[in-house]
């Protein structure tokens, strides 16, 4: 409250000094900006879709360098990356993460037009962009499948024929460091452009592993993208992109909570257990967590001026990720468990567009998209010598009376699991096919009517498999406990390890989905909109060994929406109020649980890939820029969200419930979907004369406090919290050069960004928002 309290203070002045200025001069008006929302140029004032735009100067003077930042500026937007392969978007509430690897994502992320098809693929530093749209609600007609909950499109810098140069330099606390640049201009006079960007940053660990002898790897990342623009003649462009980009850092999670079940383990094996704090941001791992991520790929779009004047456009993606992690899978400071993966994903997509009008009124966007994935995983559990006497800590027949009991963890004998080792290798093929087609019908010169279509036909196929290698347990004649370490040590193995798998599955589909919009241009400076949309995110096959608890297949998601919204420019062209109304209606949403052991012989069930039967958003989101003054303009957003289960009568329950089967979630508020989000911010500059500007901002986002996870629990919950950032810096008029001091988290507020079921019934790891940090850029260009 004291850092609402001081913000409110802050605005209260500034909105003085505002009420005070005389509107003075009707050129301060606010630039809009040019979207392709809809495949086609038109300014955003003029879209009738709940729209957010972030241009590239912004990203860059408010240090954006993240996808996972943007939620911090749209209140309506959460960011969840415990790490990249298990990143995910969710808007309004509605968001699925890759936990499974057979699930994809509610937002659909596209780079210049390319569909990613990890979200990982996209939480490194972004860098050159030219800016980034959020669409929000079902997207199922230009987009088509995963877009349930919205689409994030991110688009760089084209190159330009008249040549420029940028450079960038970032020093701060934490050990930051950033460089990146570009360079274009002609290398064919009026022909050929090309443009090269590269970037390259490196900090320190925000958390501390207090096992002796290991810290966090320091995280960094370089990338590089290179383009080419071919304008051989009027009525024809070209341009290849070729990009890439590697990601190295620690992923390690701190404990947000142990369960009873660890606590007894750890107590028995005289692990002395810490009380979970993550504000402490300390672990104890006895073997480093780290990812090492490459991804990159090449496009090429080629656009055709036709003699009636529309446009065909062709573009051709392809993109590899890879993914490489080492992790301590029992988050403890003991040799129970290690767990290294390594996961690829090859795609190619290619898409045909035909946009034009006729006679003003009528516009039209129709196409076809086809879209090939590849995904292979490989991954290995193996067990360490502490594994037997953790394992079988909690079980009552150890503290026995004799001849069996007591039994000290030093006479469990470590070669029950010692060495042993889990082996799964999974492969997933997929092909989507889609036609479709958008229409605008202008009855009047205010009144549009937007029908859409799109079918889509999808097919997945998978192949999973697990391999078990244990040494045979050697008999002991000599202990007179050896026939219950047999007896017990099979039972340990058959739960711990289980036994030889192999599935394989194949998924096929047909949907019909689109959407109706009717838009009324009020005045210059009003407009209104109702649509209608259905979005659809195929079904898929469960990437995991499954058991009578868990489907090897799922149902399809479908979202049906309903929104209202109205824009408008006030105050001469100083002032913008966006202001959207929606319901949506999800059925057979995808989504992961942890689930507690079914019996006292089962292990916990971890990425247990459900369909919840129905889900409901409704809420209200308000976006606002004012030019107070010549110097002066504030920005602000609001979104309140009520994201329901209305039928989920057989969800897993919360580890520690008094039930074990299932519980009813109905009524109750879906997980990362907080209630409220709020920004506002104020950017304030002032000429010095001689070319010289003196600029600073300041930037307040507020989220409500939600749940991590499906089924909840200790651990799981994020309270409310604010983070504020704050910049102050000095420059050239013409933005020649400037140089700035900043602070991020000013307040330092501790927040958890994704939670994550552990090993254990009902423990919980955190990733964390950034602290505090103090910092400075340059900036040049030419």
């Amino acid at each position: 409250m004291r850092q609402l309290s001081w913000w409110l203070v802050v605005q209260g002045l500034a909105a003085n000094v505002v009420l005070a200025a005389p509107a003075q001069e009707e050129g301060w008006v606010l630039e809009d900006a040019t979207v392709t929302a809809r495949q086609r140029p038109e300014l955003s004032r003029d879209v009738p879709v709940a729209l957010t735009v972030l241009e590239g100067e912004q990203l860059e003077e408010r240090g954006l360098v993240s996808t996972s930042q943007l939620a911090q500026r749209i209140p309506s937007l959460m960011v969840s990356v415990p790490n990249p392969r298990y990143a995910s978007y969710g808007i309004r509430g509605l968001g699925s993460s890759s936990y499974n690897d057979g699930l994809d994502g509610s937002v659909g992320v596209f780079m210049d037009g390319i569909y990613l098809g990890r979200q990982g693929m996209s939480v490194s530093d972004q860098f050159d962009l030219e800016r980034i749209e959020v669409l929000r609600g079902p997207q199922g007609t230009l987009y088509g499948k995963n877009t349930t909950a919205g689409t994030l499109n991110l688009y760089s810098r084209a190159p330009t024929f008249a040549p420029e140069a940028t450079a960038e330099v970032t020093f701060g606390e934490h050990g930051l460091q950033r460089t990146r640049g570009a360079l274009s201009g002609p290398l064919v006079e009026g022909e050929l452009a090309g443009r090269l960007s590269l970037q390259t940053s490196g900090r320190d660990a925000f958390t501390d592993n207090q096992y002796p002898s290991l810290s966090p790897r320091q995280q960094d990342q370089h990338g590089a993208r290179g383009q080419l623009l071919w304008q051989p003649a009027d009525g024809f462009t070209a341009r290849l992109i070729v990009d890439h980009a590697r990601q190295r850092e620690d992923v390690a999670l701190v404990p947000s909570h142990y369960s009873l079940t660890t606590r007894r383990r750890a107590a028995y094996v005289g692990y002395p257990l810490p009380e979970p704090d993550p504000k402490a941001r300390r672990f104890m791992h006895d073997r480093p967590t780290t990812a090492d991520v490459q991804h990159g790929g090449t496009s090429l779009e080629l656009n055709w001026t036709l003699a009636s004047g529309a446009t065909l456009t062709s573009l051709t993606g392809y993109r590899d990720w890879r993914y490489d992690t080492e992790l301590d899978a029992d988050n403890l400071g003991l040799a129970v468990a290690q767990s290294d993966a390594q996961l690829q994903h090859r795609q190619f997509s290619q898409e045909w567009r035909l946009a034009g009008s006729h006679d003003d009124r009528f516009e039209y966007v129709v196409g076809a998209y086809y879209l090939r994935q590849h995904l292979h995983k490989a991954h290995d559990v193996n067990f360490g010598p502490d594994a037997p006497a953790y394992f079988l800590g909690d079980r009552p027949e150890l503290q026995a009376p004799p001849p069996f009991g007591p039994i000290p963890p030093g006479a469990i004998p470590s070669s029950l699991l010692d060495g042993a080792r889990q082996r799964f290798d999974s492969t997933q093929r997929s092909d989507s096919r889609a036609l479709f087609g958008q229409f605008t019908w202008h009855l009047t010169p205010r009144l549009a009517v937007t029908p859409g279509l799109r079918y889509t036909r999808e097919r997945k196929r998978a192949r999973i498999s697990r391999r078990v290698e244990a040494a045979p347990l050697v008999s002991n004649p000599l202990d007179p406990l050896d026939p219950l370490w047999q007896l017990g040590g099979n039972l340990l193995r058959q739960v711990a390890l289980g036994g030889d798998y192999d599935r394989r599955d194949q998924v096929a589909e047909n949907n019909l989905s689109g959407q109706l919009t009717v838009s009324y241009a009020f005045s210059e400076t009003v407009l209104g909109y109702l649509s209608g949309s259905r979005g659809y995110k195929a079904g898929g096959i469960n990437l995991d060994v499954v058991s009578r608890y868990a489907q090897p297949t799922f149902e399809a998601e479908r979202a049906t929406s309903v929104e209202m919204g109205i824009k408008r420019s006030f105050w001469q062209g100083r002032g913008w109020l966006d202001l959207t109304l929606y319901q949506t209606d999800v059925d057979d949403y995808q989504a992961l649980a942890n689930s507690p052991p079914a019996d006292e012989f089962s292990p916990p069930l971890r990425d247990n890939l459900i369909n919840v039967g129905k889900v409901r958003l409704r809420g209200v989101e308000l976006d606002a820029r004012v030019r107070a003054t010549e110097s002066i303009q504030l920005r602000g957003g609001i979104a309140w969200s009520d994201a329901r289960y209305r039928d989920f009568s057989e969800a897993p329950c919360a580890p520690g419930s008094t039930s074990v089967s299932a519980c009813d979630l109905s009524g109750q508020r879906l997980f990362n979907a907080p209630e409220w989000g709020a920004t506002v911010g104020l950017d304030y500059s002032l000429r010095l004369g001689d070319g010289m500007v003196l600029f600073g901002a300041s930037d307040y986002s507020f989220r409500s406090g939600f749940q991590g996870t499906l089924e909840g629990g200790p651990g799981s919950y994020q309270g409310a919290y604010a983070v504020t950032d704050l910049r102050i810096g000095v420059g050239r008029v013409d933005r020649a050069w400037e140089a700035e001091l900043w602070v991020r988290n000013l307040f330092d507020e501790h927040y958890i960004t994704a939670v994550r079921g552990q090993l254990g019934a009902g423990d919980y790891g955190v990733a964390l928002g950034e602290p505090r940090m103090l910092g400075t850029t340059l900036r040049v260009a030419y």
